[in-house]
């Protein structure tokens, strides 16, 4: 059965819940909760981000297009293919347009193979000759800038979808396994916070009488937890292995 996602207030209060409320008073405000929850975010899209696709139009002439604010990284462009259709199987070289390979060549279609044959001998030849002249699709991306360039020149229309990395996220956007790395960052940076105050004491007084606090106890265990985290973060990043029987 799959996790449900917190919202980040629901997020604070499991938090509390974790460290010991409502049955022990947990010296922690509301900005400090906030700013668990927003380092754990924070912490989360610097060393990993969340996945998001763009689809931008492409202009004749234009080689540099705007990301969105919160592209971080672009991580992969496609770019639009023509669709062939079934009048090719009669004159494949129309395909290639501009990238047209001269009949001389392979002479006629038939003559390399059959029709199929002598296409592919043609698309072997049109990628080699672009690769030659520095004709193939390329793109760098500038992040001071947000600007993608795009290259050669685009000849006319068309569109690209851009893949990128975003450095804002929020919690009902992950994956759950994301989230649940997220939700206990959180709680490991609150129980750091609460470690840190409680350090500053040896006791705290209760209706009961004086309570002993263990402030070290819990900066050492916040510690431990985001050290383990970052290991998780770093595996999660790579792709999955590949199994054998």
């Amino acid at each position: 059965m799959a996790c449900k996602l917190m919202t980040e207030a629901e997020l604070k209060q499991w938090i509390l819940r974790r460290l010991g409320s409502p049955v022990t008073k947990v010296c922690l405000d509301a900005l400090q909760l906030d700013d668990a929850v927003e380092e754990a975010i924070r912490w989360f899209a610097a060393k990993k981000g969340i996945d998001k696709d763009i689809t931008i139009d492409l202009f004749a002439g234009k080689v540099e297009y705007l990301m969105p604010d919160d592209c971080d990284m672009v991580c992969d462009v496609a770019f639009q293919i023509n669709p062939m259709d079934v009048s090719l199987m009669f004159a494949p070289f129309t395909a290639f347009q501009d990238d047209r390979v001269p009949y001389s060549v392979f002479s006629t279609a038939g003559s390399s193979g059959g029709i199929y044959g002598s296409l592919l001998q043609s698309m072997q030849y049109v990628e080699t000759a672009k690769r030659m002249v520095n004709a193939e699709k390329n793109w760098m991306y500038f992040q001071h800038k947000k600007t993608l360039l795009l290259l050669p020149d685009p000849k006319g229309g068309g569109k690209v979808i851009v893949e990128y990395k975003s450095c804002e996220s929020t919690l009902e956007q992950l994956p759950e396994r994301d989230h649940q790395m997220v939700r206990r960052y959180a709680l490991a940076w609150a129980k750091q916070d609460l470690g840190m105050i409680y350090s500053k004491y040896s006791t705290w007084p209760t209706a009961q009488g004086q309570v002993s606090l263990n402030g070290d106890t819990l900066m050492a265990q916040a510690r431990a937890e985001m050290d383990k985290l970052e290991e998780e973060i770093y595996e999660s990043a790579k792709p999955m292995a590949f199994f054998t029987q």
